[in-house]
């Protein structure tokens, strides 16, 4: 009987490093699949750009520019996002997702940033970017800015975490996404709810037990 026993026990531990093994291999698998993707996708974008750039008008030069950080900052952004929530998944699990909404926000403002640098080469440009950009922050920095400061606010304190079953403006459901601009949340129904991060900020979250 106790041989039975250890040789049972040795088949279980066998098939738990088997198991483990499969698993290794296949995230190592994924994460190749995903930076490859991404190389080539970057290498496609900037010969493109290159060969398109030598047809194109010169004063069309900063437009370019713009298309081609902007189509590579969203592969490099969700190709990196992706590879560090599968590399940190193991230790923090369901935290991981936090790791991929902060790449995610941190990217979109640095390609912003190298957008907004691009544009402002040209003086006209420049100065059209100056004036809409203090009329939009003026109408719009008490929601998207809000928006998006109290995204990255929630990301980084965690007043609640992804699985998180909450109520929030009478609604409840579960937490599955923080965003940008709103958190989303799952009813038992599989109805999504949209909620701005200022909101979620400002209001009274219930962070259920159950």
């Amino acid at each position: 009987m106790d041989n039975e026993k250890d040789d049972t026990n040795n088949k279980n531990k066998d098939t738990k490093l088997n198991n483990n093994s499969n698993n290794i291999e296949k995230k190592q698998r994924s994460l190749f699949k995903t930076i490859t993707i991404m190389i080539i996708a970057v290498a496609a974008v900037v010969i493109a750009s290159s060969l398109v750039g030598q047809l194109l008008d010169p004063r069309y030069g900063p437009f370019l520019k713009v298309v081609v950080v902007a189509i590579i900052g969203y592969f490099v952004i969700n190709s990196l996002a992706t590879v560090l929530y599968k590399l940190s998944y193991d230790a923090l699990k369901k935290d991981a997702e936090i790791i991929r909404i902060l790449i995610r926000i941190i990217g979109a403002i640095i390609v912003i940033s190298i957008i907004i640098s691009f544009l402002s080469e040209d003086p006209i440009i420049a100065a059209s970017i100056g004036t809409i950009t203090a009329i939009v922050i003026g109408f719009a920095s008490q929601n998207v800015l809000g928006n998006l400061i109290s995204g990255l606010y929630l990301a980084i304190t965690r007043p609640f975490r992804i699985g998180d079953r909450v109520t929030v403006f009478g609604n409840t459901g579960i937490v599955f996404d923080i965003g940008l601009l709103y958190s989303r949340l799952r009813t038992d129904e599989a109805d999504i709810i949209l909620a701005p991060n200022l909101s979620m900020v400002s209001t009274t979250i219930i962070i259920r037990n159950s």
